[in-house]
């Protein structure tokens, strides 16, 4: 899966000459956190809302006067933004880039293509792909249970799915789950959850959890 289906592509960005005023009434009017910084159409910097509230002390400090306020209203957002940001390209794995965002606990990564701001993509965008790649919102069955370490035993799981013409939604793989299983959760909708349950059973399966949407079945 790639980011280009989950990033955000109609970002609000600012220029480096846009002052910090003006940027903290615009992440505070679209409830953001990030700010891409452009030249044009070429990504030049990132400002994220801590950046803005250090540069703005005037802007959460109640002491200063109002002079002083106006003063720190006028620097630049070139003076504290995040010149060559981490970036991603739109055909980057999900995972990969879920991963990068871990490692450099980082919130939100622009994406650039050819040098140019194609979008951003943020953690909220990755729970949402996660969630929808998942089948989170899918009404039918979550069955988790543990299987053999082998590829086979996975072949099996899915053809016993496709013997009881289940469809099959969403499948996960957790393969250091032990050194003898791996745990593999699968989200199915059908009517024949109970007999494809028994099926796992005999499979040589462990089923550890069966969660059924009752309104469905």
């Amino acid at each position: 899966m790639f980011i280009k289906l989950w990033m955000q592509q109609n970002v609000v960005t600012v220029g480096k000459e846009t002052l910090i005023g003006e940027a903290k009434e615009i992440i505070e009017q679209h409830n953001f956190r990030h700010l891409p910084v452009v030249d044009g159409e070429k990504l030049i910097g990132i400002i994220t809302q801590t950046d803005i509230y250090k540069a703005l002390p005037a802007a959460i400090n109640s002491s200063f006067t109002p002079e002083q306020r106006i003063i720190a209203a006028q620097v630049k957002v070139s003076s504290f933004m995040v010149s060559n940001p981490v970036t991603v390209h739109p055909m980057d794995p999900l995972e990969n880039v879920a991963l990068l965002m871990r490692r450099f606990k980082i919130g939100a990564v622009p994406v650039v293509d050819n040098e140019k701001l194609a979008g951003i993509i943020t953690e909220s965008d990755i729970f949402k792909a996660f969630t929808e790649i998942l089948g989170a919102e899918e009404k039918g069955a979550r069955i988790e249970m543990q299987i053999g370490n082998s590829g086979a035993a996975i072949y099996t799981i899915t053809d016993i799915c496709k013997q009881f013409e289940m469809n099959l939604i969403a499948i996960t793989v957790y393969r250091n789950f032990s050194p003898e299983h791996q745990l593999l959760t699968i989200r199915v909708n059908g009517k024949e959850i109970d007999t494809m349950v028994d099926a796992l059973w005999k499979s040589g399966a462990k089923v550890n959890r069966v969660t059924i949407d009752k309104e469905d079945y």
